[in-house]
């Protein structure tokens, strides 16, 4: 039974791997999605081998399980990181590295199974317990719109652990394979349909604003979470004129440029050939963040360039909206 059911998990484990790689090639080119692609293949590869241990009963088939469970480890380390803030934080990387560097050497140089167990049990508290809190705050902070598919991927990153100490209190396989399997069906069914959960902790998107830096004047707004209480209307109003005289001095470099306010933080860019720019206030800059305000404004430059000599009618840049769709689609929206 314990050989059907690991075949199984590793199968459900290349389905998690096949759906994830279809959503990079769909265009979902996200840092996250690469690293649950390569972990969900790593995944499947150390099921069939412990399968196959359990066919042969030969150890070298577990030490090179244990070893893809060691890469399995750092690739869900980096991906909570990721969820988290965009980023990997290295102290943690750092420290999960050398209990990793542990459970090498007394797995091959020096065996030793107790040892081998301790050091594993460390690793998956530390990075499982890591990315159920991560999960805990998605869910926490996800808006009402994706609360139902924030549940559903915290409660698959909570199956793995359940089923681990299952493990560690019995040694039956049965339960870590199940609860694994429906891990995977869970998490990737959440984040198929709808990526934006992966973007609900790294920041919050407040309004995009194009200017006409000659005079202030703001041609188009959008706004994902009017909600807010980080910036008032009326305070933003008057921000702008401020704004529009920075990004008419210095933004001459056409890259994107951070301002900070108390409560946020305002990405500007402006192509020094045009006498617009697009301004983005959020409560923390990221990468994906900049990428994607920079692809709006060269579009944006683009697409409504004809326009620029009478900016007075601003009703003419109300196709914007379309942009924003195609340029911010992980944004998620408060409203």
């Amino acid at each position: 039974m314990n050989v059907v059911l690991a075949f199984i998990t590793a199968g459900v484990c290349m389905c998690g791997f096949a759906v994830t790689v279809n959503q990079l090639r769909r265009g979902f080119n996200y840092r996250f999605f690469w690293l649950f692609s390569i972990m969900w293949l790593f995944a499947a590869a150390s099921f069939a081998l412990l399968a196959v241990y359990f066919l042969t009963n030969r150890t070298d088939f577990f030490k090179i399980m244990n070893f893809f469970g060691i890469l399995m480890d750092i690739l869900a380390l980096t991906s909570a990181d990721t969820l988290k803030r965009e980023q990997i934080e290295p102290n943690k990387l750092a420290a999960l590295l050398v209990i990793d560097a542990l459970i090498i050497v007394f797995t091959y140089i020096v065996p030793d199974i107790i040892l081998t167990s301790l050091f594993n049990a460390v690793a998956v508290c530390i990075v499982w317990g890591y990315y159920c809190h991560c999960s805990y705050l998605v869910y926490k902070r996800a808006p009402t719109a994706m609360k139902r598919y924030a549940q559903l991927w915290c409660v698959g990153t909570i199956l793995p652990v359940f089923g681990m100490f299952s493990v560690f209190i019995d040694v039956q396989m049965y339960t870590f394979s199940i609860s694994m399997s429906a891990a995977v069906v869970l998490m990737v069914y959440a984040y198929v349909h709808e990526p934006k959960l992966l973007f609900v902790l790294p920041f919050t998107a407040l309004r995009l604003d194009i200017l006409e830096t000659k005079g202030g004047l703001s041609l188009f707004t959008h706004t994902w979470n009017r909600q807010s209480s980080t910036v008032s209307d009326d305070l933003f109003s008057g921000m702008l004129q401020g704004v529009s005289l920075i990004v008419k001095e210095s933004l001459n470099r056409g890259d994107v440029q951070e301002i900070r306010v108390s409560d946020a933080i305002i990405l500007a860019y402006r192509n020094p050939d045009f006498p617009i720019a697009c301004v983005i206030v959020a409560t923390r800059p990221t990468r994906s963040l900049r990428d994607a305000l920079r692809l709006f404004a060269e579009r944006f430059y683009k697409e409504f360039s004809d326009y620029f000599t009478n900016v007075s009618d601003v009703a003419q840049f109300s196709g914007a909206e379309a942009l924003v769709t195609a340029c911010f689609p992980h944004v998620p929206v408060y409203d």
